[in-house]
């Protein structure tokens, strides 16, 4: 943001100078009645403003949609999907997540498209920021918007042409340069780039109003006739009275500048002492942030909306059926295909569900999936989480279903590279919305907003556990009935009673939490193993996957 607010003013104030001494010969003169066309819309915007753009579907033709397939349909050649890619890299959508990889998408992303694009979902809208609070700490002016997203601040004029007039929100319109307000809507150029840019339907209340069919001529009255020197003498108080006001004007800018506000602090908890009850530390704000790792990998959220939904397909066919969800420990996810395992055999499926493997594994088509309706319920694996890749297939796990501790052991790097990617998920994914996560004796410490705590020790966490067990609290492998279910993830094997405490929590009548340690302890029901290229071995279970790339 401009240090020079006595600047800005000038950029305002000299236009607003020369027009009144232009004007003052006028004034000396009658002047004739003359037709004005009445204030009303904004100009139109050219096609030079305007960028095509596509929002991504749920699924095509009953497939999920991949930015080869796009290319293919609405550019002619799928290989050209690396255009679309660059053009999109690391703008950050409106759910939050941003363009990582080619082969990540989630529905509801709007794409920009190269200019040849063309077909079924391909549209024409204008790039637009809306106006923040402040940025860096600063209000927002239009010179530092425009030097931030055009390249150059004297571009402040095209903004404010595409601009004028325009419905904002709040009802108002930006009417002159100088005045803009935060929650403002305002229609960019299209080589516009950086935070904060969005595309396609302009938000609602930021329309451009359309242009009415005929224009209103309005009469203006002659001025009386006047001699040159009370001119002169109007003049001159004038640009007296502007000079005063502009003055006044920088020096508030200045000390509003001076006073702007920080930012806020971080909200994940990192204690060192006793945690005490666990209900209470979730959500509560922290002083600072220090020591806190960015998650290893970003899950697959087009993948993690696809495994949602065939979820729910699972629980309203089982529903029409009149009988219960089969327990399920395992998720794999390929392009075409998706399997569950069951932790019991049953060859009763539902539609659109076959039976493989003696009833151990029920399989369906994506496009099948797609087509059937879903409900909105909890659940039936709210702490699934993704263990890898395996020739093209994703493999999923609920941790839910082990009835001892999950161990993870191999190298240290690898190994602290899952479960934050497990806590990721854990925290973020669309079916763990109830699921909560305690972790202690983690360096660095995890990151997963209000759900996830994070502590300085092992026992400190245990006892955080420990404080959030209930009577009506859900059952290890059970549906919801009350708190959420927990994931305990340990850095450290703990000492000799602590593990004894571990085990009673995972066992317990009212049992909530299943835990998660790195290193060997005699309670192991599953033992994974992952090595520095990545490769997992998930032991029991019988896969073997790569995490990296998840």
């Amino acid at each position: 943001m401009s240090r020079h607010p006595v600047r800005r003013v000038s950029t305002v104030l000299l236009p607003l100078l020369l027009a009144v001494t232009v004007a003052g010969p006028a004034l000396a003169a009658p002047a004739p009645a003359v037709p004005v066309v009445a204030a009303t819309a904004s100009p139109s915007v050219e096609d030079r403003d305007l960028l095509k753009w596509y929002q991504v579907q749920p699924s095509f033709n009953g497939e999920p949609e991949f930015l080869h397939a796009i290319a293919e349909r609405l550019l002619g050649d799928g290989n050209r999907y690396t255009e679309i890619f660059e053009l999109n890299k690391g703008r950050v959508q409106a759910d939050g997540t941003a363009l990582e990889k080619p082969e990540v998408l989630a529905p509801g992303w709007v794409l920009f498209l190269p200019a040849d694009a063309n077909g079924d979902g391909v549209e024409t809208g204008q790039l637009w920021y809306r106006v923040q609070d402040s940025f860096n700490g600063e209000p927002e002016f239009l010179h530092a918007i425009a030097e931030r997203l055009l390249g150059d601040g004297n571009r402040y004029t095209e903004i404010f042409e595409l601009n004028r007039g325009r419905t904002q929100p709040d009802g108002t319109a930006m009417e002159a340069p100088e005045r803009v307000a935060p929650g403002w809507i305002l229609a960019l150029p299209a080589d516009a780039k950086g935070e904060g840019i969005g595309a396609g339907p302009m938000p609602v209340g930021a329309a451009v109003p359309s242009a009415p069919a005929g224009t209103a001529a309005v009469q203006v009255p002659a001025a009386a006739p006047t001699g040159g020197f009370p001119v002169l003498l109007v003049v001159l108080i004038v640009l007296t009275v502007l000079l005063v006001v502009g003055a006044i004007v920088g020096f508030l800018l200045f000390r509003k500048r001076g006073a702007a506000p920080g930012p806020a602090s971080g909200r994940t908890v990192h204690g060192a002492g006793n945690a005490g009850a666990g209900k209470a530390a979730f959500g509560r704000a922290a002083k600072g942030r220090p020591d806190v790792a960015p998650p290893a990998r970003t899950f697959d959220t087009a993948a993690s909306w696809t495994i949602d939904r065939a979820l729910s397909v699972l629980v309203a066919a089982a529903g029409a059926a009149g009988r219960p969800v089969p327990p399920v420990y395992g998720v794999s996810l390929d392009e075409h295909h998706m399997s569950l395992r069951l932790a019991a055999p049953d060859v009763d499926t539902v539609e659109p569900w076959e039976p493989a493997e003696n009833g151990r594994v029920w399989r369906a088509q994506l496009r099948d999936l797609q087509a059937l309706p879903a409900v909105t319920v909890g659940s039936p694996t709210p702490r699934l989480v993704t263990l890898g890749t395996a020739g093209g297939t994703r493999e999923l796990i609920d941790l839910g279903q082990a009835t001892g501790v999950i161990s993870i052991t191999g190298d240290a790097a690898a190994s602290r590279a899952l479960i934050g990617a497990w806590a990721e998920e854990l925290t973020g994914s669309p079916w763990s919305g109830t699921v909560r996560v305690v972790a202690g004796d983690i360096r660095p410490h995890l990151d997963g907003g209000e759900r996830l705590m994070s502590l300085g020790s092992v026992r400190d966490a245990i006892t955080a556990a420990e404080g959030d067990r209930s009577a009506d609290a859900f059952a290890l492998r059970g549906n919801p009935s009350g708190e959420g279910p927990g994931v305990l993830i340990l850095g450290s094997v703990p000492g000799a009673k602590d593990l004894e405490r571990v085990q009673a929590l995972l066992t317990g009548p009212h049992a909530t939490w299943v835990a998660v340690v790195l290193g060997q302890t005699r309670y192991d029901r599953w033992r994974f193993t992952v090595a520095a290229d990545g490769r997992l071995d998930a032991g029991a279970l019988g896969l073997t996957v790569y995490t990296k790339g998840r």
